[in-house]
């Protein structure tokens, strides 16, 4: 979806005589040069630069800090090997089942007897549920292996060291006042280094297991293409660390290693040599997440673990994602104007779908720039999603809630809440209020003014050594300006126009509803992508938001 920003907020940047400089002490193109300086690098420090053109993992993992308990989970490891009952716990997102995948072919190549469980959206809720360990306890279970979640389950946890289960906990969401007795927690964020915070519950794991010599490391190197979809699934900083994990996971990816990934890949019509990290964010991920949404997020774990009945569960998974696309769409159209009006921050219908409404959620808080809260009735209780934008922590809008809230947790820009339906609407009209006084950031684009005919795969594909692009790495931005254009449509629905202006032709996605706005704007940013097809490659310019002054109109408005 195109977005509108206003010039203010535009600042333009060109190659010059300090970018220069850099090139030549780095070596590199000028355009990647000024890429580096954009990222606070200077002229003066050439081996920096060096060291974010080609991020090491080594260099990671040999400073990397899990936390204090990261070799004790280790030691408990291996005193188990051997074990005949190991239970599996995990989540229901992509990370969530990612982990789950990870975990179970660690524990597979360790231990004799292996299960997993991932709760169900509706049904259970997030986290670790004290019913469900007491069942697992009462089965018998020689080791509890948690991803994605516990940190803040400490009754259920509780329970399991009352029927003395050994816990090792993988996880990444921000811990309470206390964590859970007996268990041994490995969460950056009790107690890790900064560049570990930014790990996803597969990246913990994965690098738990190479850093602690758990495996092979060629054995765990192989298993990267799941920490690099965990990664971009759950839109965590893409620093030097997560940048190597994710370059490592598509490479592993195209190697073509796992045969539930090729077989959805081949099913949704993508080939193994075009994976980058839009199209695992565009296609495979929402295919992954979509099990966990509508139905049973054991879909995607066993079409990721290449079991029986794997070609039907890629198709499951496939139909799916389409179901999911629909009622989103319904959901958007809904609720989108209501929040560009003004009506109200946070939403909720009870018809709605509870599995979809987080990436409406993040569609409506992309587009409008402000928080948006979306609920719907699951089970006894009112479950909702919080997307927040720059400048406001979700986290602490639901802290004054918590007393109010029967389970909350989550990161900085997106939490998921649940709440007795009778308390519902009183808690409602206090996070309208917590809302509606918080301030987003506007924070300054920069976007680059650089000859488009200039842009060819070559300079792209230098630019791209600065990728993988995603949270906290943003794709570079380009500036063209408005000039003499036609508008021709784009695709057979209607939606998509191509914009053919003096300097190049810009595809403008969704953008058919914006044709006047395109036409009356000051220009507009985009950014590059190179277009491979039998061993040819092209530039493509993806349109990403439109320049206009000061106050003009609402429509599709932020970045």
């Amino acid at each position: 979806m195109i977005g509108r920003i206003p010039l203010s907020r535009l600042m333009l940047r060109e190659v010059d005589d300090d970018a220069r400089n850099l090139a030549e002490r780095v070596p590199c193109s000028p355009l990647t040069a000024l890429l580096l300086k954009m990222r606070g690098i200077s002229e003066d420090d050439p081996l920096e630069a060096r060291a974010q053109l080609n991020p090491g993992l080594g260099d990671s993992m040999d400073r990397l800090d899990l936390g204090p308990v990261s070799s004790r989970a280790a030691d408990l490891w291996r005193s188990l090997e051997g074990a005949e009952r190991v239970v599996v716990y995990g989540d229901y997102d992509a990370d969530g089942a990612c982990a789950t995948t990870l975990a179970m072919e660690l524990a597979l190549a360790a231990f004799r007897e292996v299960r997993y469980f991932i709760p169900h959206r509706h049904r259970e809720g997030y986290g670790v549920h004290e019913k469900v360990v007491r069942a697992i306890a009462r089965n018998g279970c020689d080791l509890l292996i948690v991803v994605d979640c516990g940190t803040r389950d400490i009754a259920a946890l509780r329970a399991a060291r009352e029927a003395d289960i050994p816990v090792i906990v993988f996880d990444h969401h921000s811990p309470g006042e206390s964590l859970p007795e007996g268990a041994l927690i490995v969460n950056p964020h009790a107690g890790g280094d900064p560049e570990a915070q930014t790990l996803c519950a597969t990246g913990v794991l994965w690098t738990w297991a190479r850093s602690e010599g758990i495996a092979d490391p060629g054995w765990i190197d192989a298993r990267t293409d799941l920490a690099a979809i965990a990664t971009l699934a759950d839109h965590v900083p893409l620093g030097r660390l997560n940048r190597s994990i994710v370059s490592r996971g598509m490479e592993a990816i195209r190697m073509s290693g796992r045969r539930g990934l090729v077989a959805l890949m081949t099913e949704i019509g993508c080939r193994l040599e075009e994976v980058d990290e839009e199209l695992l964010v565009m296609k495979v991920i929402p295919c992954l997440n979509a099990a966990g949404r509508l139905g049973l997020a054991d879909i995607s774990v066993d079409v990721l673990l290449g079991g029986q009945g794997m070609e039907d569960n890629v198709r499951e998974l496939v139909r799916l994602n389409r179901k999911r696309q629909s009622l989103a769409g319904e959901i958007l159209e809904e609720a989108l104007p209501r929040v560009k009006e003004g009506s109200s921050l946070v939403l909720s219908d009870f018809s709605w779908p509870v599995g979809v409404l987080s990436g409406v959620a993040s569609r409506i808080c992309s587009e409008t720039g402000v928080p948006v809260a979306l609920a719907s009735l699951s089970g006894d209780h009112v479950r909702g999603t919080l997307r927040v934008p720059q400048g406001v922590d979700a986290l602490k809008v639901l802290e004054p809630l918590a007393p109010r809230l029967l389970s909350w947790g989550g990161h900085r820009f997106a939490a998921g809440f649940s709440v007795s339906r009778s308390e519902w609407a009183q808690v409602r009209d206090l996070m309208e209020e917590i809302l509606l006084s918080a301030s987003p950031s506007q924070e300054t684009v920069q976007a680059i003014v650089f000859p488009p005919e200039m842009l060819t795969p070559e300079e792209v594909g230098f630019m791209n050594s600065l990728g993988p692009f995603g949270a906290g790495n943003p794709h570079p931005l380009f500036f063209s300006p408005a000039g003499g254009m036609e508008i021709r449509p784009l695709g057979r629905d209607g939606r998509h126009v191509k914009v053919l202006a003096e300097r190049g032709e810009f595809l403008a996605f969704g953008g058919a509803a914006l044709s006047d706005s395109i036409r009356n704007s000051r220009g507009w940013t985009f950014r590059p992508r190179i277009n491979r097809w039998k061993g040819r490659s092209r530039v493509d310019f993806i349109m990403e938001s439109i320049a206009v002054t000061e106050g003009a109109g609402k429509e599709g408005c932020g970045p």
